[in-house]
């Protein structure tokens, strides 16, 4: 389950202010308003994201509450680390061999032996995908050169931002409007990654909701 801060999208060590205007941000993506044209599927991930977001602003906008809840999240994972202790077989009802460790139960082999072909089997698959991937790779990478220049933009070409690409912001009537340049442009910003609105986007980055009010693109300065 995420927590407060998480919902936020504001690190654990975020002052007041910080924390207050992610809430509002949070608040205004989220209102009944923006999202009388979205499906019911949407407008119910909003309506549980902006009552999450209302709970975690009660607790850390509280100094008290908040240093309550910060030793709460400290002590979580103390308690679910803890284990109940194996088994000794002297109790009530233990059978021969309970109080036996269960890795005796499998056979090891010996030292020194190969590894049973059966079992490298298992990650033919994984072999597989990593060889696909990397082909993908080299193949990009000797077609860019090739051309001497990179692939166009997917904001240009498709009108959808993707992560890893450079924008500036422009300030329109539509509203604040990505424009695609190269990364070495002077005051543009990287997409980290691409969410749902009202979805928050990874600690250290910038949100910026698009004209389609369903789309936020998570930014970092180049500068």
């Amino acid at each position: 389950m995420a927590t407060h801060y998480e919902v936020l999208g504001v690190d654990p060590g975020a002052d007041n202010e910080t924390i207050r205007r992610a809430y509002v941000m949070v608040a205004k993506a989220t209102h009944p308003d923006r999202r009388r044209s979205d499906d019911p599927e949407r407008v119910a991930r909003a309506e549980e994201h902006i009552r999450l977001a209302n709970a975690a602003w009660n607790v850390l906008r509280d100094p008290a509450r908040r240093a309550e809840y910060d030793h709460s999240l400290r002590r979580e994972p103390e308690v679910t680390s803890s284990a109940p202790p194996a088994s000794t077989g002297t109790g009530p009802g233990a059978g021969p061999g309970a109080g036996r460790d269960a890795s005796a139960a499998r056979p090891v082999p010996p030292s020194g032996h190969a590894v049973p072909a059966t079992h490298l089997w298992r990650f033919a698959p994984i072999v597989v995908l990593l060889a696909v991937l990397l082909a993908i790779l080299v193949a990009s990478a000797y077609a860019t050169s090739r051309d001497g220049q990179a692939p166009t933009s997917s904001v240009a070409r498709a009108g959808t931002p993707a992560a890893g690409e450079c924008i500036l912001v422009a300030a329109l009537s539509s509203g604040r409007t990505p424009v695609p340049v190269t990364c070495g442009t002077q005051g543009s910003y990287r997409i980290v990654s691409v969410v749902d609105t009202p979805r928050p986007c990874p600690s250290g980055s910038q949100q910026l909701p698009l004209s389609d009010q369903k789309t936020t693109l998570c930014i970092q300065s180049n500068s």
